[in-house]
């Protein structure tokens, strides 16, 4: 599938793996020494007792702690590692080869023999990388050679024919790699599968990236995709590819590059600077393509300027979403534009309180007591971020330091602990952070690191804003706050608690960082039940009712409202309100519902900006077809059928260059969007499409009673009964298209 992209041929990684995986994992030889069996269960088990089973807590550097836990496990061992570690650093492709070579040279040596810097296995184009793991893969390293060392035990465990079976067949391979054991979501078990399986699985190192290219391709809506197991994951990117690729024969797609990237990536530069030519190490930018004439974009001055309500209204195909999508630049911040107060919100937003606070007690650099901790900058934005009262977090903070104290602690007396065990009070009364915290959990240690390299290190763009699709069970729960299931990461168990929806989370953060401008993007907003969605809220999106807090969680203009389980003891939050930097925007589909039909209320609190279609976009020649007229036909004889709000978006037949193509559109998509406009009645299909042609679109038959039936046909029963059926997409030609503007009623009428 990946095996060539768009910058280089990722080959001879490939041939490289696959060599590992029939002489190492198949059979028990070595990678890069000849005549040597490294790859045994006997090495594996040295490696087991020597590095998983004898954990270093130590300070030190990661290779100064494996050289202390490999030092009595013998050479065969240490040589197996140095293999182990190849393995690892194959797919990142972020770490340079000089320094993939470099760690591998110095790991072989503590067997005391050196490796040829020469071998084949360890060349610049074996070792340059198939593409980003991310710093969490670098800098849990530990977890994933663990991982690796599992994965090794298990397969020697089996005949070596029964091994090259499974190296062989993806859905064995799938069987045994989801019964062995790993701590969290291993990234190189989807490294691995690429490794094995590179016709079969996308060269993803994660299923972040698999589930936003589905989500991106509209394959199925994210919290779906979030419980496709990794198999359903593989199943649905090879269908999608399969698709792509049929779209385009011949040309070299991958889902990271200039033409797909853009489908399913968020934004990253502005729309007024010039997008580099994307790489295999950098985050790909807004696609260009300046075929489609945008609406102007609304004013957004700063953040002072008066709050949009805007929703934009419209047949099918009319590029609602794609406006939005279009929006989404206006409020993201590139990595070298982002400013302090930006880029410490968007931080703080992914993680919870646990890690904050760890933060700031490794950033004080000494015990601190409560008062302390909560004055810390980065505990005073949270709270802010999260609507806190100051005075509200004090028990906050008190119930996460005892909740993550170890039960060997004499200074805490609660019975409810719970990992990581972070924190433990000393007899002074203060806090303090235990050795080797960082290793215990890696969220709040990875928290650390960004928060201490600062906004200057950001290599992410900040997106102020969130997206969100309603649907008929949508609620306020999932909008405003509810009551959720939410798995416990430590043990798996599942807690009922209070969790804050996307308008009450993009609220927040804009209430947090009031210097700039956030929104809420809202798709399909008149398929859900408006009153039950907002609740009491829907007062305070107008725009003179928008909140204003002081620094003390005080209000001091607009309104709020006391949000359920808000307002409890010494957990107070402030009151809810909208704030004035916060923009909303809407799509609808008349089709689904027409804007009659909207709820008043809401209604009278946005501005409403139709979409309708435009058929100077279409091409005017396309085999002979000026598809503008066909389209503009086809919506005149809807809008006399059923009304304006059923019309055909010019969408559909955008991308049709060539006859095949606008029969592709009709066959996909208009006539089945025709048939549910009519409730499967395809006499109106047939008369919306009725054309002059010889060469029908639906061809009526006759169904007769004598020769369908045995017996004396029953009273009401009719003896003949008319029936519609499409005929074969390939048999339209293009005078069957243009007979349906070019009809007898045409006479004197242009386009």
């Amino acid at each position: 599938m990946s095996i060539k992209v768009t910058d280089r041929d990722l080959s001879p990684i490939l041939a490289a793996a696959r060599t590992w995986i029939d002489r190492c994992l198949v059979e028990d030889a070595s990678l890069l020494a000849d005549n040597r069996g490294l790859w045994t269960m006997a090495n594996a088990d040295r490696l087991q007792l020597g590095f998983v089973e004898r954990p270093d807590s130590g300070g030190d550097d990661f290779m100064t702690k494996l050289e202390r836990q490999l030092s009595d496990t013998g050479a065969p061992a240490q040589q197996l590692m140095a293999e182990m570690m190849w393995v690892l650093l194959l797919f990142p492709s972020r770490i340079g080869a000089d320094v993939k070579r470099s760690h591998l040279m110095v790991i072989w040596s503590w067997s005391g023999e050196s490796l040829n810097s020469t071998h084949p296995m360890l060349a610049d184009t074996v070792l340059c990388g198939v593409g980003s793991a991310g710093t969490a893969y670098n800098n849990l390293r530990w977890k994933e050679l663990a991982y690796l060392i599992a994965l090794v035990r298990s397969i020697k465990a089996m005949a070596m024919d029964a091994r090259r079976a499974l190296m062989s067949d993806y859905d064995r391979f799938m069987d045994w790699i989801d019964a062995v054991p790993r701590d969290g979501d291993r990234q190189f078990r989807h490294m691995l599968r690429y490794f094995a399986f590179p016709d079969r699985v996308e060269r993803m190192s994660s299923n972040r990236d698999r589930i936003s290219v589905l989500e991106g391709f509209q394959v199925a809506p994210r919290p779906q995709l979030k419980r496709w197991s990794d198999r359903q994951l593989d199943d649905a990117l090879l269908t999608l590819r399969r698709r792509e690729e049929a779209q385009r024969p011949g040309a070299v797609l991958d889902f990271y590059d200039g033409t797909l990237g853009p489908r399913w990536r968020k934004p990253e530069v502005d729309e007024g600077e010039s997008a580099e030519t994307p790489t295999l190490n950098a985050p790909f930018p807004a696609s260009k393509a300046a075929s489609v004439a945008e609406p102007a974009p609304l004013a957004l001055a700063d953040a002072t300027s008066a709050p949009v309500n805007l929703i934009l209204y419209g047949p099918p195909g009319t590029g609602k979403t794609h406006w939005l999508r279009q929006k989404f630049a206006e409020y993201t911040d590139a990595p070298s534009q982002v400013d302090a107060a930006t880029w410490l919100n968007e931080t703080l937003t992914n993680y919870g309180w646990r890690s904050v606070i760890a933060a700031a007690l490794a950033d004080m650099g000494r015990p601190a007591r409560v008062p302390e901790i909560r004055a810390h900058r980065w505990v005073q934005a949270k709270a802010q971020q999260r609507g806190r009262a100051p005075a509200g977090v004090q028990a906050t903070l008190w119930g996460y330091l005892q909740e993550h104290t170890p039960q060997t602690s004499t200074t805490v007396n609660i019975s409810v602990r719970r990992p990581p065990f972070l924190f433990d009070k000393r007899e002074a009364g203060d806090w303090k952070l235990l050795s080797g915290w960082q290793e215990q959990d890696d969220e709040s240690a990875e928290l650390w690191r960004l928060l201490k390299a600062g906004p200057q290190a950001a290599t992410e763009a900040v997106h102020r804003y969130k997206v969100v699709t309603f649907h008929p069970s949508f609620s306020y729960e999932d909008f405003v706050r509810g009551i959720r299931p939410v798995a416990t990461a430590e043990d798996g168990t599942t807690q009922f608690q209070l969790v804050d929806g996307k308008f009450k989370r993009i609220c927040d953060e804009a209430h947090a960082n009031s210097g700039k401008r956030y929104a809420l993007f809202i798709d399909e907003i008149n398929r859900a039940n408006i009153a039950k969605v907002f609740g009491e809220l829907i007062t305070l999106i107008e725009p003179d009712k928008r909140a204003m807090f002081d620094a003390h969680g005080r209000l001091v203009e607009g309104m709020a409202v006391q949000l359920p389980g808000g307002g409890d003891g010494d957990v107070a939050e402030r009151p809810f309100g909208v704030p004035k930097n916060l923009d909303i925007y809407g799509t609808m589909n008349t089709a689904d519902r027409s804007i009659a039909l909207l709820d008043v209320a809401l209604r009278r609190r946005f501005h409403f900006e139709e979409r309708a279609p435009d058929y100077t976009m279409l091409a005017a020649d396309v085999d002979a077809l000026d598809l503008g007229r066909l389209l503009r036909r086809i919506n005149d004889r809807l809008e006399y059928l059923l009304d304006r709000d059923h019309r055909i978006g010019h969408a559909y037949l955008m991308r049709a260059r060539t006859l095949a193509d606008v029969q592709e559109a009709f066959a996909r998509q208009i006539i089945p969007l025709l048939q549910e406009y009519f409730f499967d009645d395809f006499s109106r299909v047939s008369l919306v499409l009725s054309t002059t042609a010889e060469q029908p679109f639906l061809q009526e038959e006759t169904l007769h009673f004598g020769r369908l039936f045995v017996g004396q046909r029953l009273d009401g029963v009719p003896s003949d009964r008319a029936r519609f059926v499409i005929t074969p997409s390939g048999s339209w030609t293009s005078e069957s298209f243009r007979g349906i503007y070019d009809s007898a009623g045409d006479a004197g009428v242009t386009g």
